[in-house]
Parts: C-alpha cells; sequence; structure tokens
C-alpha cells in the first residue's frame, strides 16, 4: 500500500506515507465540507500501515541497541574495566552497522525537506470557493438585495445598457438555438438571417462538447449536464421545432422572455461549479450582478404592466412606439395574442423566474446538492476499480 522496499529506513517510510496521503487529497472529488467515506477510509488503512510499519520499525532498532550495548559490556579486558558511554547518535549509528534496513542515511544539503500535505483548497479566497456552506448560504440573498438597492436608486441609469443588452440577447439565443446567424447589437437592435448556417450550428455543437469534455475531466457534474441539456435543445430547436414556432421564439417572444430567462440563468450559475478554465469562481459575481440588475428591472416594470399601472411597450427602442415590427405588435398581429394574454403570460413568467432561483438557494442551503458529489464520487470510484 505504501510502496517501499523491504530495507525502507523510518525517513523513507515517513516520505512514502505523506507522498500517497497528499495523491488521496488532491485526487479527492466533490466539495471539502461533504463526507467522502470511501476516501476517509482509504486514508485511514494507509495510516494504519504506515504506523504498523513504523512500530516495527522502531522495535528492530531498539533489539539492535540492546543487543550492541550487552556486546560491548562483555568485552572488557579486565572485570574492572569499564567502556565509556557512547553519544546517542554514535550509539545509534553503530545499532545499525551491518545492517541496511537500520541504517539512517546521513543528511546533507541536498537532502529535500519532508513536506506537510495540504490541501489546495485551503489557500483559496473564501468568497471564491463553491464548497463553502455560508457563501452559497448568505452571499446571494445579500447580493441580490445591494443590487436591488442600486437598480431601484439614480445608479440604475447607468444600468440599462445591460438591460438593453439582455433583451437583444433574448432574440439572439434562440436563433442560434434555431442554426441562424444573428448580431445582439447594445443599442437596441438584433440583425438575424433566418437560414440554416453550418457554422453557427456546428460551432455551438463543438463548445457544448468541449463544456462536457472539462466537465468529466475535473468531474463537475453540472458543466455536464448543462452541456447536454443544450445540445438537446440546440437539436430540437434546429431540426425539430417548425418554421413558424422558431421566428415566435426569436423573433416576437425572445426580447422580453430572455430578459427573464436569461437574467434567472445567469444568477443561477453562481452555484455552479464550472471547470477552471472558465475562471469562474470570481466571474459568477459580475454575471449574478447583471443578471439581477435586469430582472428586478423587468419584474417591476411588468409588474407594474400586470397591474395597470404602465401599458404594454409596443413599437421598438429604434422607431419608437408607432412601429409595427415591435414585439409586442407582432404577438398581437401575427399570434393573435390579446392584451390580457401578453400582461399575464409575461407576469406570471417571471413568478418561476423566482420560484426556480429560491429553489436552487433552497438545494445548496440544505446541501441537497451532496447528492450529486456522492453520485460523481461512485461513478469515479467504479471506473478506477
Amino acid at each position: 500500500m505504501l510502496g517501499v522496499a523491504p530495507g525502507v529506513t523510518a525517513a523513507e517510510l515517513e516520505r512514502a506515507f505523506m507522498k500517497r496521503n497528499f495523491a488521496l487529497i488532491k485526487g479527492k472529488s466533490g466539495a471539502a465540507d461533504v463526507p467522502q467515506p470511501e476516501l476517509e477510509a482509504e486514508r485511514a488503512r494507509l495510516r494504519a500501515a504506515f504506523e504498523k510499519l513504523g512500530a516495527h520499525l522502531r522495535a528492530v532498532e531498539a533489539a539492535g541497541a540492546a543487543a550492541s550495548r550487552d556486546g560491548t559490556a562483555g568485552t572488557g579486558v579486565g572485570r574492572g574495566l569499564r567502556t565509556p558511554p557512547m553519544n546517542e547518535s554514535v550509539a545509534a549509528s553503530s545499532a545499525g552497522f551491518g545492517d541496511p534496513a537500520l541504517q539512517k542515511p546521513p543528511r546533507t544539503l541536498l537532502t529535500p525537506p519532508v513536506l506537510t500535505a495540504r490541501d489546495p483548497a485551503d489557500d483559496e479566497f473564501f468568497l471564491l470557493r463553491f464548497d463553502d456552506w455560508k457563501v452559497n448560504t448568505f452571499v446571494p440573498p445579500l447580493l441580490l438585495a445591494v443590487t436591488w438597492l442600486i437598480t431601484i436608486s439614480p445608479l440604475g441609469f447607468f444600468l440599462k445598457g445591460f438591460h438593453v443588452w439582455m433583451h437583444e440577447f433574448g432574440h439572439a439565443v434562440p436563433a442560434w438555438l434555431c442554426g441562424f446567424r444573428a448580431t445582439p447589437l447594445p443599442f437596441g437592435w438584433t440583425p438575424v438571417e433566418p437560414e440554416y448556417s453550418h457554422f453557427v450550428y456546428w460551432g455551438l455543437l463543438l463548445l457544448f462538447g468541449l463544456l462536457f469534455g472539462a466537465g468529466l475531466l475535473e468531474r463537475k457534474v453540472w458543466a455536464m449536464i448543462a452541456a447536454v441539456g443544450l445540445a438537446g435543445l440546440q437539436y430540437y430547436m434546429t431540426w425539430r421545432m417548425p418554421e413558424h414556432r422558431q421566428e415566435f421564439w426569436w423573433s416576437a417572444f425572445g426580447g422580453v422572455g430572455g430578459e427573464f430567462v436569461l437574467s434567472t440563468l445567469c444568477m443561477l450559475f453562481f452555484w455552479v461549479q464550472l471547470p477552471e478554465k472558465f475562471r469562474w469562481g470570481g466571474c459568477r459575481y459580475v454575471f449574478f450582478f447583471i443578471g439581477a440588475t435586469t430582472l428586478i428591472a423587468i419584474w417591476v416594470r411588468w409588474g407594474d404592466v400586470y397591474r395597470g399601472i404602465e401599458e404594454i411597450p409596443f413599437g421598438s427602442m429604434i422607431n419608437g412606439e408607432d412601429d409595427e415590427g415591435g414585439d409586442m405588435n407582432k404577438l398581437m398581429d401575427g399570434y393573435g395574442w390579446k392584451k390580457a394574454e401578453i400582461r399575464r403570460n409575461y407576469y406570471v413568467l417571471g413568478k418561476w423566474c423566482w420560484v426556480a432561483l429560491g429553489l436552487m438557494w433552497l438545494v445548496f442551503a440544505l446541501r441537497l446538492n451532496r447528492v450529486a458529489d456522492w453520485v460523481v464520487g461512485k461513478v469515479g470510484s467504479k471506473e478506477e476499480g
């Protein structure tokens, strides 16, 4: 288990134990605060083997030292002669003389120091940790409250650019998933080419595959689930969805709907541990803030629309309220929606977005995410076995 030779010394045995123990800690999967019985059992067996071999070496060394003292006492020339006591280091070296298993290598300037194994996660700033229960439970509500105060304050004016761009991504993302070229521009316009593009379809599929592969290598189960779900959605929207439904999602419903859905996804991914190459530990705070300010703004606006305080926003941002090509105009003229349906559907969509955020928060606050970590640990142990 320790991988040592029969003639190992105590120093070599300790270095072998430290090396194996550090390998087990470094190769662990799942959250740091999640109990991992298999890992703990393996480390316990490793320590037991180390202690047993260490006790054996100490016993052999003590027996050799006692035999050496007895042999020295019986070699005097006269009965009254006594051999002067030796220094402990000399006694230890002479006790192991002739026995390679008991000889300790002398320490020189080239002798490597014995390092104590450390978990690399201990050096990480705690706000960047995904497995910290306090971060997952208390930081999102606090960050949401701060974002709410900023959004409803005069400073919220400087965040409207994010809201407009999220609206345009609401048009572009469904178009991309349908295999169309789309360019979300930050001034309220998204040109879409409603023709199938190999570059868009296979480019997105390649990105989903890379996300899945990185998640598989690093055992990030949420990244793998997201990649599979997005690839399945892309296949359905490109090859199975009728053209008039495709146009409904990217042309009419997607703008305001994207403000609700995409902003919610930006916030939900705060709890999702993406592969290390994404540097998601710090970037997730930026995405959460952008998603939160967009969701708060669109929720407040459509709450007023639903209660009749504000009118439905007909027209477009560039051509004004008289533009018949606006999103709400298309829903009424092209798809037969009534004003009451527009108010209700978007308001209900917003409510479900808040419900999804609340459920995600509960999953991590109650530590139910450990189930996924347990499944990944089981799968990984079976593959290694």
